[in-house]
């Protein structure tokens, strides 16, 4: 048995001064290659554009067909495809560069035999929430209605149904000049000649190694012949006590953890190879939120509550999330916005005694179109919609927000979109910002398509809490409060106004939008991002604005933002740590 203190005396010191010098004695180095043909291994620099095609380009994702209680149902195939959401970037880049696309999703494997396939047929249009009524409204089996309203989350106009159990690569559809099919090949990963490196104590070198494929798949409108291009992406390390002297100026390769998978920068770099952005530098950026959890293109919320797929492009995203409500933002994609409020005793009073779309009305208006009204008093809803058939009632509505241009007597007008819903103790509120160059006239249709193309990307995890009884004595004592003098009330204004101040875009506090309240912070951030209002003088003259271009930055450090996990812990204090 070792001595009790073999761990805290020399041999600690010099076991761990062993450890660090090894690891210093290391040269890493990237090896990324394209292969147009079979046998041959180019640079990324020298591979071909895959994307200068002209006409529309049809990129396709597949989704196999599984009823809804299946044994199966949450099997995805045997086809490892990209996800929806890197398809989407691609799409993003490509608009970018004023080039068609379109986002085709093949669902196949349906039963011939399918009894409702013209009513998932007949979901193949735009979306929006009449759909939700006309399903509920048929006369079929409940189980089938279930996986009709499955579907019906998916399903748009450029959705087609299968019933072949392959996955059809040569399915023609009109106004689709090149087809795109983009799949993850294969993974390798292995080291060479560890056993000798341990015998002879790190003298002998070691190389360990991991290959991540990704393999296109092109054909032309109306023909058979398809063209695969496959990406590699990995990197090589070589490990001996012989590198001593270099200390680390050739190590290339950087340090991946679970926040920020080796996988997941390979599929960073295949987007940007797709984008012919291959020859640049592609710097490692981690999501490092505070609360909740990133796991390659998911974030789970610290409370359970609900679960998400990141729905901008990663490489260009700012996080800020607390423990019920999490916010991403992109400068292409804009804001996206999560938020579950467990509702107290009094909202359920007032469910019971007004119904619950009134309540939820009540409840929006109150704690998010007043308050945004306070700072933006030329705001307001311009479109509403009451859904009692989706999710038993959901409340829709675009926010038209009119900032002040800097020294001008006119508005500059932005939409979102806020959806919110209750399931068992939390009311669940979804919100997305929508482009500013978009009319009035098309704008309710858009919102509508908008916010129901966020919400399959998002699992909800409600959970039953026991309300706890209002007190009533607390209640007069607070309504006492409320009315208060003015002075009291602008002061807490002040307080306010520099808390959002200093929010990221993106916002989100600990626990404070816990217990019947919205978290407004990176509304109001995004908001604030570029005209600084002054306080309390909403009136506009010219020199009474300011742009401040420098918004997006750290949290506040106080106690509630620290969060430490077992085997875990963030430096939430150093700016490097949060993506730019």
């Amino acid at each position: 048995m070792f001595p009790s203190n073999f761990l805290v005396g020399p041999n600690h010191e010099i076991i761990f001064s062993f450890v660090f010098f090894l690891c210093n004695c290391q040269i890493s180095w990237y090896h990324t290659r394209v292969s147009p043909s079979p046998g041959t291994e180019l640079p990324l620099p020298e591979g071909p554009n895959l994307l200068r095609e002209a006409g529309t380009s049809c990129f396709v994702s597949q989704i196999m067909f599984k009823e809804v209680g299946a044994i199966d149902e949450n099997f995805i195939g045997n086809f490892p495809a990209i996800d929806t959401q890197f398809i989407e970037n691609i799409r993003t880049d490509l608009k970018l560069k004023n080039t068609n696309t379109r986002h085709i999703k093949e669902i196949y494997g349906i039963p011939e035999s399918l009894s409702y396939l013209k009513e998932l047929e007949s979901l193949r249009k735009e979306k929006s929430f009449e759909r939700f009524k006309q399903i509920q409204n048929l006369t079929i089996d409940e189980q089938n209605k279930k996986t009709i309203l499955k579907y019906a989350e998916i399903v748009d106009s450029d959705t087609f149904f299968h019933s072949s159990d392959k996955y059809p690569l040569y399915h023609e559809i009109e106004n689709c000049d090149t087809y795109y099919h983009l799949f993850y090949s294969k993974r390798e990963k292995d080291n060479y000649n560890i056993v000798l490196f341990l015998v002879s104590l790190g003298i002998i070198p070691t190389v360990n190694y991991e290959n991540h494929y990704f393999t296109v798949y092109t054909r032309k409108a109306y023909e058979t012949k398809l063209t695969n291009i496959t990406y590699k992406f990995g990197y090589r390390r070589l490990l001996s006590w012989l590198l001593l002297p270099t200390f680390n100026f050739f190590n290339e390769v950087e340090n991946y953890n679970n926040d920020y998978r080796f996988f997941d920068h390979t599929k960073d770099q295949f987007l940007s190879a797709l984008e012919n952005k291959h020859s640049q530098p592609l710097p490692i950026k981690r999501l490092n939120p505070v609360y909740g959890d990133i796991l390659g293109e998911n974030y789970t919320s610290d409370s359970q509550l609900f679960k998400t797929r990141i729905p901008i492009d990663k490489r260009f995203a700012v996080i800020r999330d607390g423990k019920y409500n999490v916010s991403f933002f992109d400068p292409i994609h804009g804001l996206f916005k999560i938020q579950a409020i467990n509702v107290n005793e009094k909202l359920n009073s007032d469910i019971i005694t007004n119904g619950f779309e009134k309540t939820l009305k009540t409840f929006i208006t109150t704690n998010l179109v007043d308050k945004i009204k306070k700072n933006y008093p030329k705001s307001g809803i311009i479109h509403e919609i009451y859904s009692s058939e989706y999710r038993d009632g959901t409340y829709t509505f675009t926010l038209e927000v009119a900032k002040p241009e800097a020294g001008k007597d006119q508005f500059k007008k932005e939409y979102y979109v806020f959806s919110c819903f209750k399931s068992q103790s939390q009311i669940y509120i979804l919100s997305r910002s929508l482009p500013n160059e978009t009319s009035r006239e098309t704008l309710p249709k858009l919102a509508e398509s908008s916010i129901l193309d966020f919400y399959p990307q998002v699992t909800f995890q409600s959970k039953y809490i026991e309300p706890k009884p209002l007190d009533l004595d607390i209640a007069m004592t607070n309504g006492r409060k409320q009315g208060g003098g003015e002075e009291d009330e602008v002061d807490n204004d002040d307080d306010e106004d520099d808390e959002e101040e200093e929010e990221l875009a993106g916002g989100g506090g600990g626990g404070s939008a816990a217990m019947g309240e919205i978290d407004l912070g990176g509304l109001i951030s995004l908001l604030k991002e570029r005209t600084h209002i002054p306080r309390n003088k909403m009136d506009i003259k010219p020199g009474r604005f300011k742009f401040n271009n420098a918004r997006f930055n750290p949290p506040k450090m106080n106690s509630s933002k620290f969060h430490f996990k077992p085997g875990r812990t963030k430096n939430f204090s150093s700016p490097a740590k949060w993506r730019k």
